[in-house]
Protein backbone atom coordinates (compact mmCIF):
# COMPACT_ATOMS: atom_id res chain seq x y z
CA UNK A 1 0.00 0.00 0.00
CA UNK A 2 2.97 2.70 0.87
CA UNK A 3 4.45 1.76 -2.44
CA UNK A 4 1.50 2.26 -4.15
CA UNK A 5 1.25 6.25 -2.22
CA UNK A 6 4.89 7.04 -3.12
CA UNK A 7 4.34 6.32 -6.96
CA UNK A 8 1.32 7.93 -7.07
CA UNK A 9 2.85 11.20 -5.41
CA UNK A 10 5.89 10.64 -7.46
CA UNK A 11 3.76 10.88 -10.62
CA UNK A 12 1.68 14.05 -9.17
CA UNK A 13 5.08 15.93 -8.65
CA UNK A 14 5.86 15.21 -12.39
CA UNK A 15 2.84 16.77 -13.24
CA UNK A 16 3.18 19.59 -10.81
CA UNK A 17 4.82 21.84 -13.51
CA UNK A 18 2.17 21.56 -15.99
CA UNK A 19 -0.51 23.79 -16.67
CA UNK A 20 -1.97 26.24 -14.19
CA UNK A 21 0.30 24.44 -11.42
CA UNK A 22 -2.05 22.91 -9.24
CA UNK A 23 -1.59 19.18 -8.22
CA UNK A 24 -4.53 17.17 -8.31
CA UNK A 25 -4.79 14.20 -6.15
CA UNK A 26 -7.21 11.80 -5.98
CA UNK A 27 -7.91 9.48 -3.06
CA UNK A 28 -10.40 6.66 -2.88
CA UNK A 29 -11.44 5.62 0.79
CA UNK A 30 -12.70 2.40 -0.47
CA UNK A 31 -9.06 1.29 -1.01
CA UNK A 32 -8.48 1.56 2.74
CA UNK A 33 -11.68 -1.11 3.40
CA UNK A 34 -12.37 -4.59 2.14
CA UNK A 35 -15.26 -5.61 0.13
CA UNK A 36 -16.96 -7.17 2.66
CA UNK A 37 -16.52 -3.91 4.81
CA UNK A 38 -18.58 -1.61 2.20
CA UNK A 39 -21.99 -4.27 3.10
CA UNK A 40 -24.44 -3.68 6.31
CA UNK A 41 -27.50 -5.81 6.62
CA UNK A 42 -29.82 -4.37 8.51
CA UNK A 43 -33.55 -5.22 10.25
CA UNK A 44 -35.87 -7.03 11.67
CA UNK A 45 -36.30 -3.40 12.49
CA UNK A 46 -40.06 -4.33 13.74
CA UNK A 47 -43.55 -2.53 12.94
CA UNK A 48 -44.87 -0.15 15.34
CA UNK A 49 -47.64 2.17 16.16
CA UNK A 50 -44.52 4.42 17.14
CA UNK A 51 -41.76 3.54 14.43
CA UNK A 52 -38.52 2.21 15.93
CA UNK A 53 -35.52 4.19 15.61
CA UNK A 54 -31.94 2.61 15.95
CA UNK A 55 -29.94 5.63 16.08
CA UNK A 56 -26.78 5.97 14.45
CA UNK A 57 -25.46 2.74 13.10
CA UNK A 58 -21.74 2.65 11.92
CA UNK A 59 -21.01 1.20 8.44
CA UNK A 60 -17.49 2.30 8.15
CA UNK A 61 -16.12 3.02 12.22
CA UNK A 62 -13.24 5.27 12.17
CA UNK A 63 -11.33 4.41 8.81
CA UNK A 64 -7.64 6.31 8.82
CA UNK A 65 -6.85 7.57 5.72
CA UNK A 66 -3.03 8.39 5.33
CA UNK A 67 -2.42 11.79 3.12
CA UNK A 68 1.07 12.78 1.67
CA UNK A 69 2.91 13.65 4.98
CA UNK A 70 4.51 17.02 4.73
CA UNK A 71 1.62 18.84 2.51
CA UNK A 72 0.89 21.55 4.75
CA UNK A 73 4.86 22.97 4.45
CA UNK A 74 4.96 22.93 0.83
CA UNK A 75 1.28 23.70 -0.50
CA UNK A 76 -1.83 24.64 -0.11
CA UNK A 77 -5.13 23.21 -0.24
CA UNK A 78 -7.07 25.05 -2.96
CA UNK A 79 -10.41 22.85 -2.85
CA UNK A 80 -11.85 19.37 -2.24
CA UNK A 81 -14.40 17.58 -3.64
CA UNK A 82 -15.95 14.55 -2.35
CA UNK A 83 -18.14 11.66 -3.97
CA UNK A 84 -20.16 9.83 -1.76
CA UNK A 85 -22.37 6.80 -3.01
CA UNK A 86 -24.58 3.86 -1.39
CA UNK A 87 -26.93 1.73 -2.55
CA UNK A 88 -30.16 0.50 -0.29
CA UNK A 89 -31.81 -2.71 -1.02
CA UNK A 90 -35.27 -2.91 1.13
CA UNK A 91 -36.16 -6.69 1.27
CA UNK A 92 -39.12 -5.83 3.31
CA UNK A 93 -40.88 -3.23 5.41
CA UNK A 94 -40.78 0.56 4.82
CA UNK A 95 -39.19 2.92 6.52
CA UNK A 96 -36.42 5.85 6.91
CA UNK A 97 -32.87 5.48 6.77
CA UNK A 98 -30.42 8.43 7.09
CA UNK A 99 -27.01 8.14 6.05
CA UNK A 100 -24.42 10.37 7.88
CA UNK A 101 -20.42 11.04 6.77
CA UNK A 102 -18.38 12.38 8.86
CA UNK A 103 -14.67 13.29 8.66
CA UNK A 104 -12.21 14.63 11.50
CA UNK A 105 -8.18 15.47 12.02
CA UNK A 106 -6.22 12.29 13.43
CA UNK A 107 -6.96 13.55 17.14
CA UNK A 108 -10.35 14.02 16.93
CA UNK A 109 -13.15 10.78 16.46
CA UNK A 110 -15.06 11.70 13.76
CA UNK A 111 -18.65 10.97 14.92
CA UNK A 112 -17.52 13.89 17.75
CA UNK A 113 -18.05 16.28 14.52
CA UNK A 114 -20.92 18.15 12.38
CA UNK A 115 -21.78 15.87 9.73
CA UNK A 116 -20.10 16.47 6.69
CA UNK A 117 -22.89 15.29 4.45
CA UNK A 118 -26.75 14.48 5.57
CA UNK A 119 -28.55 11.98 3.50
CA UNK A 120 -32.09 11.27 4.13
CA UNK A 121 -33.63 8.01 2.25
CA UNK A 122 -37.26 6.94 1.85
CA UNK A 123 -37.31 3.09 1.85
CA UNK A 124 -39.96 1.09 -0.06
CA UNK A 125 -40.02 -2.76 0.36
CA UNK A 126 -38.48 -4.92 -2.70
CA UNK A 127 -36.72 -1.72 -4.16
CA UNK A 128 -33.38 -0.16 -4.57
CA UNK A 129 -32.85 2.81 -3.12
CA UNK A 130 -29.54 4.63 -5.03
CA UNK A 131 -28.06 7.39 -2.90
CA UNK A 132 -25.43 9.78 -4.04
CA UNK A 133 -23.95 13.24 -2.75
CA UNK A 134 -20.85 15.50 -3.71
CA UNK A 135 -19.48 17.29 -1.16
CA UNK A 136 -17.69 20.86 -2.21
CA UNK A 137 -16.40 23.93 -1.08
CA UNK A 138 -16.52 23.14 2.77
CA UNK A 139 -13.76 24.94 4.43
CA UNK A 140 -13.62 22.22 7.49
CA UNK A 141 -12.99 19.84 5.12
CA UNK A 142 -10.29 21.39 2.62
CA UNK A 143 -8.11 21.94 6.10
CA UNK A 144 -8.44 18.36 6.81
CA UNK A 145 -7.05 17.62 3.55
CA UNK A 146 -4.02 19.92 4.32
CA UNK A 147 -3.14 17.63 7.31
CA UNK A 148 -0.94 14.19 7.24
CA UNK A 149 -4.31 11.56 8.39
CA UNK A 150 -8.25 12.00 7.88
CA UNK A 151 -10.75 10.39 9.69
CA UNK A 152 -14.18 8.62 8.42
CA UNK A 153 -16.94 6.83 9.60
CA UNK A 154 -20.31 6.49 7.76
CA UNK A 155 -23.39 6.02 9.81
CA UNK A 156 -26.63 4.78 9.11
CA UNK A 157 -29.33 5.51 10.99
CA UNK A 158 -32.81 3.71 10.38
CA UNK A 159 -36.72 4.18 10.86
CA UNK A 160 -38.81 1.12 11.47
CA UNK A 161 -42.53 1.20 9.72
CA UNK A 162 -45.60 2.01 11.39
CA UNK A 163 -47.65 -1.46 10.07
CA UNK A 164 -46.55 -4.35 7.90
CA UNK A 165 -44.04 -6.19 7.69
CA UNK A 166 -40.50 -5.63 9.56
CA UNK A 167 -38.03 -3.10 7.75
CA UNK A 168 -35.32 -5.78 6.59
CA UNK A 169 -32.30 -4.97 3.81
CA UNK A 170 -28.62 -4.40 3.07
CA UNK A 171 -26.78 -1.19 2.47
CA UNK A 172 -23.69 -0.98 0.51
CA UNK A 173 -21.40 1.80 -0.01
CA UNK A 174 -19.68 1.90 -3.55
CA UNK A 175 -18.10 5.78 -3.57
CA UNK A 176 -16.18 7.12 -0.97
CA UNK A 177 -13.69 9.29 -3.22
CA UNK A 178 -11.92 12.55 -2.57
CA UNK A 179 -10.28 15.15 -5.52
CA UNK A 180 -7.53 17.39 -4.07
CA UNK A 181 -6.72 20.26 -5.59
CA UNK A 182 -3.53 21.63 -4.11
CA UNK A 183 -1.05 24.69 -4.92
CA UNK A 184 2.57 25.14 -4.09
CA UNK A 185 2.92 27.64 -1.65
CA UNK A 186 5.40 29.88 -3.73
CA UNK A 187 3.01 30.34 -6.64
Amino acid sequence: MRFRHSVAFLAALALFGCGDRNLILGVDALSFTSAADRVVAFGPVPALPLPIRTGEIPVFNDIKVNLIDGTKQVMDVQSVTIAFAADIADSTGAGLDTLRVYMSDQATSPVTTTPVATIPVTLVPGQHSPVGVLINGDPRVNALFAQQQVRVTVTTSLQGPASGQALNGRLTVTQLHADVVARHHAL
